[in-house]
């Protein structure tokens, strides 16, 4: 039963016009959300301002019924109760309708509130953070099919300003079709502005007073059921492949509803990942579809209607722009986890390898890394096999997935052989990640001889190396410019860095030690990330940089964000494709970046080996192939591929060394010269540009070339930032190493010091004396080095 409106507002004598406004505010804003709204209603409800107040409650609520779904009475100390109006609500299956809710405030109380209901109420945890997470144990299919059925969001902020009648918008989304009932509670949240709660109020009195207070009621509703939309998903080439596929209403709103995925769609992602013969579930309205496949790929937008006959089949044409594979370069991620950061991480640990199959697949990724490492380690590590392996995409845990409605059946397509998986090892949440996260790529064992718990393992990372590289292993350090940034944006620069995080940090230990095979970046600012690869280089080391992503904790947008791209003679593929990957590594042409753009078949004079011998120096050419794709005008925000939002800022470094640079500091857009749809590219000899040719960036490939003099033993590379970077090109001349700067080599001996300090007591104490040890060796290699060096 509701209450009586007019007694309680002719006794308020309340204005009209704040309670009209607020009436008038919460219609436009249904019919901003997409809900039909009759023209007219708005103004019979302004023309109200003329009635007497004792009227005035009872017209309006008459007028709203339409729209009205709650009404709350609040009381002294915040809501009191909650009934619902008229017949069951009408929702549709996979959509969102919003309603109104009116809360009647007769004593003027000032508060905030939430209100709450549905999924949200049953998919909190706390992994790393308190995140949603999927309840896959088989205990909980009960949940997920009873319980996970709606979502509830308030619109705006839950105020009450202490008008004695206002209005608020609500939005439900319904998973199931058919008749039900959804609990909705409304409680108070902030401190109300009553004078309840004086000076003479205990501070215990106080906190009861601001979170006593809430109302229930089962709300019954009505889904009419969505449509299944089966897409045929075509690559350029007309071959069935997965791919990213985003749906978008009017009004931006995702579906399916982000909140109640479960993997391998993704609760942080816009987008998910479907092939040919796969659906997607919609109720009837228009979308805007867009689908891609990665960078290599145009994002190819449809409009789609759904209407209540049910919708026609929708083909997907993609639109790629380059095929690196068909030059003979193969993309990878060496860094991508199945569990922890923003996957689920309780309480089984993360996703499977069917899952995260699909989302290489729909990236267009030929190898990737699937690394475990501290959160969801025990469980993760079941995956290893110590071999490549290509697993079919289906839906893990089927019976959540029966209770969650989902009714498509995953399909093969003929591009599934292109991805392959790995499992592999990251240490991080191990006893020695205060020296930098390890990549361990290629183990045939994965436990640390001696251990049995990650606590077991070594407290510094020159042992890891040499057990892992025992094995042929490719080690390197992660996310390597985190901990690395100094107040100098110089590429290189001599700052020396403040070793106050988990990149690069005991690298310029390892490598005079013949470790740490790479750095992995393409994340963060680009001086932070390859100045101490520069100086590597410039004092004779062969150590490489890859591309990665580190999914989904530096970025969950996707896989492949930053990724590597080798020459190989045949396609990655079969129990040892990463192997034949890292193999390319070592030894033939590579490129690391944002996959915006391409390097293909870097030569000197026509030489494209990647250690060269000359008897004299000399000029020489450099040659290559490159490929870059801008759209014609700077995008929009709202573009899928860019967002203005996620710009890099300029560099400033906190007094703990931390930077405000974050993992939009590669992309090509910023190489973009102007308005034009121009980037450069540069030839860079011992860190140094040195020649520079500017290219349309239309997606054609084009040829480059530089004329350049070596004047005594030098590494060479072309690059495009911050969008590329080539491996380098080795020239030894007259039968010298590579010294290309005294003054590189003095900053890494020094370095060296610095990392001591701040790194030393985080090493066990019993394993001190080693680390001092391989210290003090490493910065008498670097002496040595300087002394041979030739310039400054």
């Amino acid at each position: 039963m509701t209450l009586d409106h007019t007694d309680q507002l002719t006794a308020a004598n309340p204005a009209a016009q704040p309670i009209l406004s607020s009436a008038t505010r919460a219609l436009g804003r249904l019919a901003e959300l997409g809900e039909p709204v009759d023209p007219t209603l708005r103004e019979a409800v302004t023309a109200l301002a003329e009635r007497p107040d004792a009227d005035l409650a009872d017209e309006l609520l008459r007028l709203l019924a339409p729209h009205l779904l709650l009404e709350l009475t609040v009381g002294r100390h915040g809501p009191e109760t909650l009934v619902q109006h008229g017949e069951p609500a009408r929702l549709v299956q996979g959509g969102w309708n919003s309603f109104l809710l009116c809360a009647v405030n007769p004593g003027g109380l000032e508060a905030t509130f939430s209100v709450s209901g549905g999924g949200s109420d049953v998919t909190r945890a706390s992994g790393m953070v308190t995140r949603p997470y999927l309840p896959d144990r088989i205990e909980h299919a009960a949940t997920i099919r009873d319980k996970w059925w709606y979502e509830l969001k308030l619109d705006g902020p839950g105020a009450l300003t202490g008008r004695e009648l206002e209005f608020f918008v609500i939005s439900l989304h319904s998973r199931d079709a058919g008749r039900r009932a959804a609990p909705i509670t409304v409680s108070r949240t902030g401190r109300p502005n009553d004078g309840t709660a004086g000076d003479s109020w205990t501070q215990t009195q106080r906190r009861r007073l601001w979170t006593v207070g809430s109302a229930s009621v089962d709300v019954e509703v009505d889904a009419v059921p969505a449509h299944d939309v089966v897409l045929d998903v075509r690559d350029a080439d007309g071959r069935t492949c997965v791919a990213s596929i985003i749906a978008k209403d009017d009004l931006g709103r995702v579906y399916p509803n982000r909140g109640l995925r479960l993997a391998p769609d993704m609760f942080f992602q816009d987008q998910v990942y479907r092939s040919s013969g796969e659906i997607l579930q919609l109720p009837a309205g228009e979308y805007a579809i867009t689908a891609w496949r990665g960078p290599e790929y145009r994002p190819v937008t449809t409009r789609f209607t759904v209407d209540s006959a049910g919708p026609a089949p929708l083909a997907v044409q993609l639109d790629r722009w380059i095929d690196p594979a068909a030059r003979g370069y193969y993309s990878g991620d060496p860094h991508i986890h199945g569990g922890g950061c923003s996957h689920y991480s309780q309480p089984t640990e993360g996703v499977s390898p069917e899952t995260m199959i699909r989302h290489a697949r729909g990236e267009a990724i030929w190898v990737s890394s699937v690394l475990t490492w501290g959160p969801c380690y025990y469980y993760q590590k079941q995956f290893f096999t110590g071999r490549s392996i290509s697993p079919p995409a289906i839906l893990e845990h089927p019976s959540h997935q029966e209770a969650n409605g989902v009714t498509w059946q995953p399909q093969p397509t003929q591009t599934d052989r292109e991805s392959v998986l790995r499992y592999d090892v990251e240490i991080s949440g191990f006893p020695s990640s205060h020296s930098g996260h390890l990549i361990l790529l290629g183990l045939t064992d994965q436990d640390y001889p001696g251990t049995s718990v990650l606590e077991d393992w070594p407290s510094w990372n020159l042992p890891i190396h040499q057990w892992a590289q025992a094995q042929g292993a490719f080690t390197g350090f992660a996310h390597c410019g985190l901990g690395m940034a100094t107040p100098s944006r110089e590429l290189p620069n001599f700052d020396l860095p403040p070793f106050s995080s988990i990149g690069s940090n005991e690298l310029v230990v390892d490598v005079p030690h013949g470790a740490a095979d790479f750095i992995a970046g393409a994340e963060f600012g680009l001086a932070a990330e390859m100045n101490v690869w520069y100086h590597l280089l410039n004092t004779g080391f062969r150590t490489l940089m890859l591309g990665e992503t580190d999914f989904p904790c530096v970025s969950d947008e996707r896989p492949g964000i930053g990724r590597t791209y080798v020459s190989l003679p045949e396609p990655p593929a079969g129990d040892r494709a990463l192997e034949a990957w890292i193999d390319g590594l070592r030894t033939r042409s590579s490129y690391f970046g944002d996959g915006r753009s391409h390097a293909f078949d870097v030569a000197l004079d026509g030489d494209q080996s990647r250690e060269q011998r000359r008897s004299a120096a000399g000029p020489v050419r450099l040659t290559a192939t490159v490929a870059a794709l801008l759209p014609e005008q700077r995008p929009e925000p709202s573009v899928p591929d860019f967002d203005y939002d996620l710009a890099p800022a300029e560099l400033t470094v906190a007094s703990d060394g931390s930077s405000d640079w974050d993992a939009s500091a590669w992309h090509l857009e910023w190489a973009r010269i102007g308005d034009t749809r121009t980037v450069a590219v540069e030839a860079v000899v011992n860190g140094q540009a040195v020649a520079r040719q500017e290219i349309v960036a239309d997606g054609t490939e084009q040829e480059v070339s530089f004329d350049l003099e070596l004047e005594r033993s030098s590494w060479v590379a072309l690059r495009l930032l911050p969008s590329l970077h080539t491996s380098p090109v080795f020239v030894e001349i007259a039968g010298r190493p590579i010294r290309a700067s005294r003054r590189s080599a003095q900053w890494l001996h020094d370095c060296v010091d610095q990392l001591w300090e701040v790194k030393h007591g985080f090493i066990r104490p019993a394993e001190r004396p080693a680390a001092r040890l391989a210290y003090d060796q490493a910065q008498a290699v670097y002496a040595e080095r300087r002394d041979e060096s030739e310039v400054d």
